[in-house]
């Protein structure tokens, strides 16, 4: 069984195709998301492992939080090979993908995922065997918030994701942050996550799934304008 893993949430457009275990690899800086460039990712990698595509069976995807047009490619190239192989579509939730990569210590984890606008979504977990527990619901937190949510209390913490975006006024120099990896959302994390959900056969038809964006867009326009064929076969 071999599976696509995509995220395109952030400043790079990520796959991976996975059997058993990971066979092969991308991650290209593409800060405003580009629909060839994806394709193009796709294309390299089954060439490259020399993989039949008609032989992928589920796809991963990073369905957000991140940045509004990305995830729109994301998800209209993951819709459009789904529909043309007939396979299932598993939505991951990025902060989750985030935490779970970072679960191995014992501090609480923080997910941080850049929204522009100097905006951030936010979410809070805790390690547990084998993985972790959301404490709190995602939240969109501007600068001056997020400051007060990692300075709240002297709980031990460790900050994942885009913390790099972040100045010097917010991260302080508190000894109870520590700011670790992952720093972006990969196709790997998105499939780790995502293959317990399709053990579990929880999850909606392809076409019923939806962005996470937790905010308005910059900008509105017509679902058509990234409307176009999916040419995915070998």
């Amino acid at each position: 069984m071999y599976s696509l893993s995509i995220s395109t949430s952030g400043k790079y457009i990520s796959v991976a195709l996975f059997s058993d275990k990971l066979i092969s690899s991308s991650s290209v800086l593409a800060e405003n998301g580009n629909t060839n460039l994806l394709m193009n990712s796709i294309d390299e990698l089954t060439l490259k492992s020399n993989i039949k595509k008609s032989d992928i069976n589920v796809i991963y995807l990073d369905t957000g939080p991140g940045f509004y047009t990305s995830l729109r490619i994301g998800l209209a190239v993951s819709q459009g090979i789904c529909a043309t192989l007939g396979i299932p579509l598993i939505s991951v939730n990025g902060l989750d993908a985030l935490a779970f990569a970072a679960h191995t210590g014992h501090r609480k984890i923080c997910s941080i995922i850049d929204i522009k606008r100097d905006e951030y979504a936010f979410c809070t977990y805790k390690p547990v065997p084998g993985g972790v527990v959301r404490e709190s619901e995602p939240e969109v937190l501007n600068e001056n918030t997020l400051k007060q949510k990692l300075n709240e209390d002297n709980e031990k913490k460790l900050i994942v994701g885009d913390w790099n975006e972040l100045n010097e006024k917010i991260i302080g120099d508190s000894s109870y942050l520590k700011f670790g990896s992952p720093e972006y959302v990969s196709a790997e994390h998105i499939y780790n996550v995502g293959k317990e959900i399709y053990k579990n056969s929880d999850f909606p038809n392809f076409n019923e799934v939806r962005i996470s964006y937790m905010r308005e867009p910059d900008i509105s326009f017509s679902n058509k304008s990234l409307e176009s064929e999916i040419n995915f076969h070998d």
